[in-house]
């Protein structure tokens, strides 16, 4: 190493430090032998991986598209988010909010309209969101009211796979295939519809770009017992402090500010019926 060493006036080299065989110098082989496996299909590319492809060569490589996610909310009673409502009417929250939470998965996501409580008005929807789309989300409508259109809907343009499941929030939730796309009933109020995009949405976005699901966990104790009777698997909002402890948020699911600053959620199984302050929970992390 040049540091290493002192240049004299007569011309002479002084070598300040020995060298042992092989010190400073790169051998063919070192880094990555012929048939060595750098990079496993569906590896989500990170920075040093793109360094990694650089050095061997490869400036082009192929990868799988992110999956179109369309995004449709319904109700009369909806108006988008921009606007001042009336006397019977919310702002859509559910839409800005699903674009986002798939973005966040790595899809990309489309705003396919806010659709009135009509049947025809839906089926038009979304067809056209099945044509543009590889998942379709549809917000609302996903209850049993003469009202709740989803199912209806789906299982005529195609093939509905199950209407409820058995969580809390989110006991409405629909799935269908329609021209072999998956199509999501999401509860409409957002706390719903946001835990069933964050369990089941992102999983599949997940899986058809080809790479392993992985939930980020932590270990945790409840900072107060919390009762759990419903017979569903109930999925409750938490904090947590720097020393370990998980603080439950209980709210109504129609209250999205309740998941503000939250960290992540506890499932209680369903048939549970509540967990004791101070019980060692799993807290998988938003």
């Amino acid at each position: 190493m040049l540091e290493n060493t002192e240049e004299y006036r007569t011309g002479m080299i002084g070598i300040q430090r020995p060298v042992a065989p092989g010190n400073n110098v790169l051998f063919k082989g070192d880094d990555v032998s012929v048939g060595d496996m750098v990079l496993n299909a569906g590896t989500k590319l990170t920075p040093h991986d793109i360094g990694i492809l650089s050095a061997l060569g490869y400036y082009e490589v192929s990868v799988l598209a992110k999956p179109i996610v369309g995004v449709i909310s319904t109700g009369d009673e909806l108006v988008d988010a921009n606007q001042a409502p009336g006397s019977g009417q919310v702002r859509d929250i559910n839409t800005p909010m699903l674009i986002a939470a798939a973005t966040s998965f790595g899809a990309c996501a489309i705003n396919c309209g806010l659709i009135r409580d009509n049947e025809k008005a839906m089926r038009t929807a979304i067809r056209q969101a099945v044509k543009l789309c590889d998942i379709v989300l549809i917000s609302g409508g996903s209850s049993a009211g003469v009202r709740d259109l989803t199912a209806r809907v789906i299982e005529s343009e195609g093939e509905l796979l199950f209407h409820g499941i058995a969580i809390k929030p989110g006991k409405p939730t629909i799935l269908g295939v329609i021209d072999g796309k998956p199509v999501f009933g999401l509860p409409g109020h957002p706390v719903a519809a946001y835990l069933i995009a964050e369990l089941f949405v992102h999983q599949l976005i997940v899986k058809l770009m080809g790479a392993d699901y992985k939930r980020h966990t932590t270990a945790a104790r409840l900072s107060h017992a919390v009762s759990s009777n419903h017979g569903r698997a109930e999925y409750i909002a938490v904090r947590l402090d720097q020393k370990g402890t998980a603080y439950p948020i209980k709210s109504k699911s129609g209250l999205i500010t309740s998941l503000a600053g939250v960290d992540g959620y506890i499932c209680i199984p369903r048939d549970c019926e509540g967990l004791a302050e101070g019980a060692e929970v799993i807290v998988t992390y938003f």
